[in-house]
């Protein structure tokens, strides 16, 4: 036999030996930094000995306190604006080293300028500026004494830690409402919309906890930011002594939140301002806490107003609502749940969104969603006990004879008295949770004349609707008493939009008027310059329900009795109410302004 040669034709300069599944098989062998360095961590090979500092250290030892925090101290951020040029190498370390999104920061580099005037000569210069100053200053979270955030989230997803004093955010407890960013004065939480939570700085716990500086603190050039001890200060004295202090010009009163950052300068200025003072931008809609918040309050005013209906026809023996007490509460139940299963979707946790309850101790909207749930609870059972004389009909005959022998017949009013108060009281939790932030243009008075004004004047409109609708589609023939009810509650609601939007005039929607404090201005420029549309929404709201209202008033009075007319009139008041409260609840957000850190738009 012959050994047959077996050869190989040589490759051609145009053929290519690249093989990608080889190549990927490679790739797979090899292990990322990341993966290297948590085997290396598992080995027990990259542990420092525990007499030894890490190599960096020398730059950062005196920017650290020599010791641990005693009981009566917390580690606090000290600034040195002399020291600080602005170069923003902090916020790059920081934003390196957690990792943040593109346009996620959780320190920021903003600026104040001063002035000083020439002292007073009789010359054409006097109180012109001879000289000004300009100072960065960075800022971060203050890991305040009495955290707005903390006292705030309903979920329980920040701490304190009683050792350190530092204010951390837990990200695996956070359902997304954001109503920490409106909590802290400081607007330190940052809302992430990919993750559906907000996140903020925790002094680098995990390096401090090893003796390693922070990251803003190790890299700034300057050594402009350090880690001090300060006095834990928190008492209703120290809280008054603060006053209207402020940590650098342009900030929020420090009363509010007790920060524990300091910043020093061995500069004085006088009329210190923030180089972004007056630059205003518009704040988020929030639309789906505006529709839980109208809602609920035309919910809650319809219960109200059927009440007292109520009580008048007791009185009067006579029943004015013409039999509309089982609509308007089903009417009340719908708009009120619709209120309440919008809320959720500005959650970026919807599905967290049953611990909502954790925070009832201490946050204001924890109380709200207990308290309104009840409310729409009780308002459900209520339009039950109060239908069954409809229903019983289509039931069995045991099922009849339990509803007779242990439900009374007054158990449905009973009901609907109970769920009155839980709504007014749900309300008011609604109204505290912003004036809890301490923004001066949602305080007290402001926030609670405005939603009083819709639980009471829309809630009426939507009640006369309803009872007009409810005896038009029944055809009632003994309409005395209910059409002179309507007359009387058309005059009153035509009085009481008009005396609201007055008000809403006054305060936002009109020009700039010479009794405006800053916060005022500030607003009224944003709602006439930038939010010219919805400013024009809302009058144009109030013109036609007013018209409707004032249709259906002359309608009643001419005709003695409901028409079709009459019915279309006030549905057409109450959609148009409606929809104008909730433009002026958009409004009463996306134009709210109030002090920030210098450098975060105002």
């Amino acid at each position: 036999m012959h050994a047959t040669d077996v050869t190989t034709e040589p490759e051609t300069a145009g053929e290519s030996t690249f093989d990608l599944v080889d190549l990927l098989l490679e790739e797979q062998q090899q292990l990322s930094a990341v993966e290297l360095f948590a085997r290396q961590k598992e080995s027990g090979h990259c542990e420092l000995p525990a007499d030894r500092a890490p190599d960096q250290a020398k730059y950062y030892r005196s920017l650290l306190p020599a010791s641990s925090p005693t009981p009566e101290q917390q580690f606090a951020f000290e600034v040195d604006l002399d020291a600080c040029s602005g170069c923003k190498a902090c916020v790059v370390a920081c934003h390196t080293l957690n990792g943040l999104e593109e346009d996620e920061t959780w320190r920021s580099v903003g600026g104040v300028i001063a002035a000083e005037s020439a002292p007073a000569s009789g010359a054409a210069t006097d109180g012109l500026p001879i000289a000004i100053g300009v100072r960065h200053v960075t800022t971060a979270c203050h890991h305040c004494e009495d955290p707005g955030c903390l006292n705030g989230c309903p979920v329980k997803a920040y701490d304190k830690d009683p050792v350190t004093g530092i204010v951390r955010h837990l990200d695996d407890q956070c359902i997304g409402c954001k109503y920490c960013t409106m909590m802290c004065p400081y607007e330190v939480p940052k809302y992430s919309k990919r993750l559906g939570i907000v996140r903020k700085c925790d002094m680098c716990y995990n390096r401090l906890a090893v003796g390693e500086a922070p990251a803003c603190v190790q890299s700034c050039p300057n050594e402009a930011i350090k880690i001090r001890l300060v006095d834990r200060s928190l008492t209703e004295a120290d809280r008054m002594a603060a006053g209207s202090r402020t940590m650098v010009a342009g900030a929020p009163s420090s009363s509010l939140t007790l920060p524990t950052t300091r910043y020093v300068s061995q500069a004085e200025w006088n009329g210190a301002a923030a180089m972004d003072l007056g630059i205003d931008e518009v704040s988020e809609s929030h639309w789906p806490l505006a529709a839980l918040l109208v809602a609920t309050q035309i919910g809650v005013g319809m219960v109200l107003w059927d009440r007292v209906g109520a009580l008048i026809s007791l009185v009067a023996g006579n029943d004015i609502s013409g039999g509309a007490t089982p609509v308007l509460a089903l009417v009340a139940l719908l708009v009120s749940g619709v209120g309440l299963n919008l809320a959720p979707l500005h959650l970026g946790q919807p599905l967290r969104a049953w611990r909502v309850f954790l925070g009832l101790r201490t946050s204001w909207l924890s109380r709200e969603a207990v308290v309104l749930g009840k409310f729409v609870g009780a308002l459900a059972l209520a339009c039950l006990l109060i239908s069954l004389p409809s229903i019983q009909a289509w039931l069995p005959e045991s099922i009849n004879e339990s509803i007779e022998n242990y439900i009374p017949t007054w158990a449905g009013s009973a009901l609907l008295w109970a769920s009155l108060p839980l709504g007014v009281v749900g309300l008011y939790c609604s109204a505290m949770i912003y004036i809890a932030t301490g923004r001066i243009w949602w305080r007290f008075d402001r926030t609670m004349v405005r939603f009083a004004g819709t639980f009471i004047v829309v809630g009426l409109i939507g009640t006369l609707a309803v009872a007009a609708l409810t005896q038009l589609v029944r055809n009632d023939t003994d309409v005395e008493a209910s059409s002179l009810a309507l007359v009387l509650g058309s005059i009153a609601a035509l009085g009481l939009v008009t005396a609201k939007f007055v008000y809403e005039w006054r305060v936002q929607l009109a020009p700039s008027r010479s009794t405006d404090d800053a916060i005022d201005l500030r607003s009224r420029r944003l709602t006439i310059r930038s939010l010219s549309k919805l400013r024009g929404a809302r009058i144009l709201a109030f013109g036609i329900s007013a018209a409707s209202l004032l249709v259906a008033t002359i309608v009643i009075v001419t005709a003695d009795a409901p028409t079709p007319l009459v019915g279309m009139a006030l549905g057409t008041a109450f959609v148009a109410a409606a929809g104008g409260d909730m433009v002026e609840r958009l409004l009463y957000f996306m134009a709210v302004v109030h002090d920030r850190m210098p450098g975060i738009h105002r």
